[in-house]
């Protein structure tokens, strides 16, 4: 379902998103400026660090600060878990929760929200649309912002850490702080152009921490590349949604990109495009609960076995 936005209708459909966000924000915006208002807004969530807020600002490569001053980002800095990613081409603005999103001409500014003419189209996916696995609008707008969020270069990772109870993040999670995983403040904000050598990736980062790894229990690396079993074999899977190429686990059916996008709304039956174990397109017969064709099942579960997956 998808709705024309213009005027204060607009301007309250995009403070209900920020308002309303229970897991994930998604704010991407070129310019950005808070008055008091939104600070208001955004300060309902400063306690909540299973709330992921994800930021993307842009322009101004020379001087990022006419883009998102020092003082904004010092706030944004504050919260328990959060992104901040610089495009420097981005022009594009859109904001999402959990629930909908708006594809829209709006800045993330005070004065664009007091004084321009903007325009927006609101995004929701319906009960309906959940169950019957049908896509819209939305769901390739969240995909491209992750996809911009990915290529372009992190500025600052913070981290929420969870008490970790027998090795496992428990469904009831124990807060215990949280941690600075990446920080290049000074690099934005002090030199005349950005460096961009070596840039981190926001998916470098783990999306929370446990207590376990804060400990000083060094954790075991696990290779986007290689997924060696107790077999030592690797065998090549393909993610159920972009046709990548990943190691095959049907317990890891998506690439990590891929997985941020599905994560959104979670339904494990959503149509997906390819099929895990052979590649090929599946047309809409595969899905994070079905990621194996039907007719290749039988060879897939012969090296299940053999890898020890089953």
């Amino acid at each position: 379902m998808a709705k024309f936005l213009t005027g204060e209708e607009l301007s309250n459909l995009i403070y209900d998103i920020i308002w309303n966000a229970k897991s994930k924000l998604l704010i991407v915006s070129p310019y950005i400026k808070l008055d008091d208002y939104f600070k208001e807004l955004f300060l309902k969530h400063k306690a909540k660090p299973e709330l992921n807020i994800l930021l993307i600002f842009g322009k101004n490569e020379k001087s990022v600060s006419k883009s998102l001053n020092i003082a904004d980002f010092e706030f944004f800095k504050e919260f328990p878990n959060v992104s901040i990613v610089y495009a420097p081409n981005l022009h594009a603005k859109y904001y999402a929760n959990e629930y909908h999103g708006v594809i829209t001409s709006i800045n993330l500014y005070d004065y664009s929200f007091k004084n321009n003419i903007e325009f927006g189209v609101f995004a929701e996916q319906s009960i309906f649309e959940k169950i019957s696995k049908t896509s819209n609008v939305d769901d390739a707008a969240w995909q491209t912002c992750i996809e911009i969020a990915e290529k372009n270069e992190v500025v600052f990772i913070k981290r929420p850490i969870f008490e970790n109870k027998k090795g496992l993040l428990s469904k009831s999670k124990n807060y215990m702080g949280s941690k600075v995983l990446f920080d290049s403040t000074d690099k934005f904000y002090k030199s005349l152009t950005i460096d961009k050598t070596n840039p981190k990736s926001v998916f470098d980062y783990p999306d929370e921490l446990s207590s376990e790894q804060i400990d000083g229990v060094r954790p075991e690396r696990i290779s986007e590349e290689k997924d060696v079993m107790s077999t030592g074999k690797v065998i090549e899977g393909f993610c159920i949604r972009s046709g990548q190429k990943i190691p095959f686990n049907p317990e890891r059916r998506f690439s990590y990109t891929a997985y941020q996008s599905w994560s959104k709304y979670e339904n494990p039956n959503f149509e997906e495009k390819f099929c895990h174990f052979s590649g090929e397109p599946s047309f809409g017969k595969t899905s994070m609960a079905k990621p194996i064709l039907n007719k290749n099942w039988i060879h897939a579960k012969k090296i299940i076995e053999e890898l020890g997956l089953n």
